[in-house]
């Protein structure tokens, strides 16, 4: 009796003991303190937690019979009895077997430490605190060797990306190769920022010779996020932004335009002014009897907004992982009319079929619209003596007065309408097959639809559609699609301890179909309807069909020795439809080989050392960067016109004519060799961590497109043709420099340095032995010795003042207050013997980051610098600012009571070598980001499911020091007659909310 009391009370007890649950609490740190991220599980289940920024972690519904592990990549993984245990504070150690990040590589993953090629990490946290869906932009400063040039300011629009320098002549002959998720994208930008999970930058032929014929400029990888196993999680980010105008130089205002006509008219003899009556016209002399003047920046440009929404889900067991998210981010344009806004779905699944059948699929649906403002509107040159409203403040359309037939850019731009309609969808689907924990087969499948509609409207009240033709309105449609399939054959067998072999074979077909159709018309019935209405007449009509294909084999083979020597080769055959018959393959091999110094015995016991690693690669890798059918004869569009006698009227039949274009049935692969060294090291306990590269990078059978003698019935021919060679250093280093309990800073340094040349051309010579120079059809002069970007003409010598000797400088018929050019020859006159060559890329490039965390606050402040960058600034070459006809870029001019050394005299005659003046030093220091966060305590929000919450503040180009007179020291002023969309100033607010 007296046992079975004893017995019961026991199974009360244990039964009490096993069914109370707990809450626990604790610290996770390292040596150097607290760490955040670190997960924290119950050991069988699915209930866990991530530490907050303190380190600190909060997980209920724990028993004493429970173990929590504590995990974190580099670390070494801790499972912890709780016990009777209600805190729970642990110190996680380094794992020395698993130190280094996993990172992505070309058709798989690698241990860091274990990469032999030039492999560049970005830091995604830090690059997505820039506002915009031009992740281009968010790769600046952020990578060495990386060059990001902005392309298109306007909402929607893109930067460009060099990677290592040019090293192709070719048409977008030097865009890297964009993989997501392992497939290709032929646009950065269709992947939405919040979506990124890592970015992995390509750069030197071991590392990219794996994608062989399209990675002869670099491959940028992007991975997108997948979903994690454990508790469902809901994330939340979204931002608002003001953009304002930024820029260095101010224009005329009325009365300095004045001035400045004025003095362009004074005479240079005399000195005298003439009278106004002979240098404005009537409509002018009004304007300055009123003051009637304008400010055409004030009066066109505004502040804008951008925001931006992204909600995600995440969620995964053992054998089902999703992730799906929401995008949803819209841009109003500093110019009324413009903006851009877009909506993207994305869902990743992974599912474990069977123990060795895997199933992953990603689809991504994109719906975006563009409108961009009027072509043709420039405010920046044209004169403030204006009228652009009438006395009721309505809009007139000759603002110069009813005598001047030039047409307000205001009226022009109300009148207009320009739409883009963007609808891209992606299916990627994959089946994975592990035959044994060593060996797998990957079967990839891609499919991308897009479908791009472009509607222009210009009203039968618009300066285009007020010639009798009752609006102007152009259709146009184009449809990408792309298909994909690859097989994939991973072999990792296990040797011996000392020994680690990775064998990966590929077979891949890729093909590429463009269709556009377009379709111009006049005569429609209602404005108000636009493009949409009826139309009476068909103006033009063209179709163009385009394809290319490539089919592919490539093996690479990994191996290591004691973890110390290194050895990976690679070898890639393509096959592209756009070459000729008998040159439609390529082969590009490489080897690389490295040596982990750390491992040896004889560093081992030298604690000031983590990782000091030696790595050589030599390769190949090919460009198919030319449009397809340019190896072909082909045939243009050429309608022949009849005069019908019967009816009196004419008639339009179909025809064609040879193509402008003379087929070359040899043209051929371009390919580019490249020798890279490097050194990786982390030093001090991790204090210092960096890398330090040269690379030598010639580029053989340029695809070269070049003008030819109309004689030949053709204007142009692409052929292969010389080398051009490029050679670089970069340099990153990362210093961790306090690293304590509440306050950590890191500073990151990143420099790159590049220089092309033409060592070749086509072997033609002058009657003096010196190769002959080429000009290409964008009027780019080639030459022997130059590089590829070059500005070619006199060298700018100042501004003559009086006492110069003029008649013995080259240009005897000049005045004091002319440009002043270089007689190179010494023989009296300026010709184009006297031409020299200027490089117009930049010395070197680089950028300067501070990361800073204190408590629950962090400070991240990005410097991007460009030095020895020269660029031509069209609005100061414009003769016809210099004689005050203009407005434009207002300079302290020279005059004879104020003799500037810097700018000339205005004058009503055109000033000779204003080009020679207009190139002008374009580099720049810009504090690019500046972001202040702060991460809001979890036990704040905890009672309603809120994991972590964050604010921060972001300014984006906040400061730029430059000479160079623009909008953006990247932008000229003033492209083609039209004022560049202004780059401009963010203040961003944002907030990060995980449930």
């Amino acid at each position: 009796m007296r046992y079975g009391i004893v017995k019961l009370l026991v199974l009360l007890c244990t039964t009490y003991g096993f069914s109370q649950t707990k809450t626990i609490t604790g610290t996770v740190s390292d040596n150097t303190g607290p760490m955040p991220g670190v997960n924290v599980l119950i050991k069988g289940t699915t209930n866990g937690v991530v530490t907050d920024f303190d380190g600190m972690f909060n997980i209920d519904g724990v028993s004493n019979t429970d173990v929590l592990i504590f995990s974190y990549i580099g670390f070494v993984t801790q499972e912890v009895p709780v016990g009777a245990q209600d805190v729970i504070n642990i110190v996680l150690q380094e794992d020395t077997q698993a130190l280094d990040e996993v990172i992505v590589v070309g058709y798989g993953t690698q241990k860091k430490s274990n990469v032999i090629g030039s492999v560049t990490s970005v830091e995604v946290e830090e690059a997505t605190n820039v506002p915009t869906t031009n992740v281009s932009e968010m790769l600046r400063g952020r990578a060495a060797g990386v060059q990001v040039n902005l392309g298109d300011a306007r909402p929607g629009g893109g930067s460009n990306i060099v990677i290592r320098g040019n090293v192709s002549v070719a048409p977008n002959g030097n865009s890297p190769l964009i993989i997501v998720d392992g497939l290709p994208f032929d646009n950065l930008n269709d992947v939405a920022p919040d979506d990124i999970a890592n970015i992995e930058i390509l750069k030197d032929a071991s590392s990219t010779a794996i994608y062989g014929s399209r990675a002869s400029n670099g491959v940028i990888l992007v991975t997108t996020k997948t979903g994690r196993t454990g508790k469902a999680t809901i994330d939340y980010h979204g931002y608002t932004t003001i953009q304002t105008l930024t820029k260095n130089f101010n224009q005329y205002d009325g009365q300095q335009f004045i001035d400045l006509r004025r003095e362009a008219n004074r005479n240079r003899f005399t000195g005298a002014y003439l009278n106004d009556e002979n240098i404005f016209s009537p409509f002018e002399l009004e304007a300055i009897e009123n003051r009637n003047f304008v400010n055409w920046e004030d009066l066109v440009l505004r502040d804008a907004v951008i925001q931006s929404h992204s909600l995600s889900f995440s969620s995964g067991t053992e054998k089902t992982k999703i992730f799906s998210s929401v995008n949803y981010f819209t841009q109003e344009g500093i110019i009324p009319n413009s903006s851009f806004d877009r909506g993207t779905f994305k869902l990743n699944i992974e599912q474990q079929l069977t123990d060795k059948l895997v199933f992953r699929g990603i689809l991504n649906y994109q719906n975006a619209n563009q409108d961009r403002e009027t072509g043709g509107l420039n405010f920046t040159t044209i004169t403030p003596l204006a009228k652009p409203f009438d006395e009721e403040g309505e809009l007139v359309k000759f603002y110069l007065g009813p005598s001047n037939t030039a047409v307000n850019p205001l009226w022009d731009q109300r009148e207009s309408t320009d739409e883009t309609k963007i609808n891209l969808t992606d299916i990627n689907l994959s089946l994975v097959y592990n035959f044994t924990p060593n060996l797998s087969y990957t079967l990839k499948t891609f499919l991308r639809n897009r479908n791009t509609n472009r509607g222009i409207y210009r009203s039968s009240l618009h300066s285009a559609g007020d010639e009798g033709m009752d609006g102007l309105g152009v259709l146009s449609n184009t449809l990408f699609k792309q298909v994909l399939v690859e097989n994939i054959l991973s072999y990792a067998p296990q040797i011996h301890e000392n020994h680690a072999l990775d064998l990966t074979a590929v077979q891949a077909f890729d093909e590429q179909r463009n269709e556009y159709t377009q379709i111009d018309k006049s005569g429609f019935t209602y404005d108000a309807l636009g493009y949409n209405g009826n139309a009476t007449t068909l103006l033009n009509n063209p179709r163009d069909v385009s394809r290319r294909r490539l089919l592919s084999f490539l093996g690479r083979v990994r191996y290591g020795y004691l973890d110390r020597y290194l050895l990976e080769a690679t070898a890639r055959a393509d096959g592209a439809s756009v070459f000729a018959e008998n040159n439609k393959w390529g082969f590009f091999p490489a080897v690389s080989v490295a040596w982990k110094m750390q491992n040896e015995p004889f560093l081992q016991n030298v604690e000031a050392i983590n990782e000091l690693k030696l790595r050589v690669s030599y390769g190949a890798t090919g460009n198919q960067g030319i449009n397809p059918l340019e190896s072909l004869g082909v045939a243009d569009n050429l309608p022949y016109v009849f005069y019908n006698t019967s009816t009196q009227s004419t008639e339009t039949v179909a025809g064609s004519t040879a193509s402008s274009r003379l087929p070359n049935p040899n043209l051929k692969w371009e390919t580019t060799t490249t020798l890279n060294t490097g050194v990786d090291f982390r030093l001090f306990n991790n204090f210092f961590e960096g890398s330090v590269e040269y690379y030598k990078a010639n580029t053989t059978d340029l695809l070269l497109d070049r003008t030819i003698a109309g004689t030949t019935g053709f204007n142009v021919i692409r052929f292969n043709v010389g080398e051009v060679q490029n050679r670089g250093v970069e340099a990153t280093l990362t210093s961790n420099l306090i690293r304590k309990q509440n306050f950590r800073w890191s500073l990151g340094l990143i420099f790159s340095s590049n220089r092309n040349e033409v060592i070749s051309l086509t072997g033609e010579t002058d009657e003096n032995g010196i190769p002959i120079d080429i000009t290409d059809t964008s009027g780019r002069r080639l030459s022997v010795g130059q590089s590829l970007n070059p500005i070619w003409g006199p060298k700018y010598d100042g501004i003559y003042q009086v006492g110069d000797d003029i008649a013995g400088s080259g240009n005897p018929l000049a005045q004091a207050g002319d440009v002043r050019v270089v007689d190179q020859d010494g023989n009296g006159q300026i010709d184009d013997r006297d031409n020299v060559f200027i490089n117009a890329d930049p010395d070197w490039y680089g950028s300067i980051t501070n990361t800073i965390s204190y408590k629950n606050f962090d400070l991240f402040a990005d410097i991007f610098i460009v030095q020895g960058a020269t660029k031509l600034n069209p609005v100061l070459a414009n003769g016809e600012l210099w004689k005050g006809a203009i407005n434009g870029i207002r300079t302290k001019y020279y005059t004879p009571e104020y003799p500037s050394t810097e700018y000339p005299r205005p004058k009503p005659d055109t000033h000779l070598h204003l080009y020679s003046f207009a190139v002008r030093d374009a580099s720049y220091v810009r504090l690019r980001t500046l972001t202040l966060g702060y991460n809001i305590p979890r036990e704040t929000f905890s009672k309603i499911g809120l994991q972590n919450a964050k604010v921060y503040v972001t300014g984006t180009n906040l400061f730029t020091f430059t000479d160079f007179r623009s909008y953006s020291p990247e932008q000229n002023p003033v492209n083609g007659g039209e004022t560049a969309f202004p780059e401009t100033r963010n203040i961003t607010l944002g907030i990060k909310l995980g449930f």
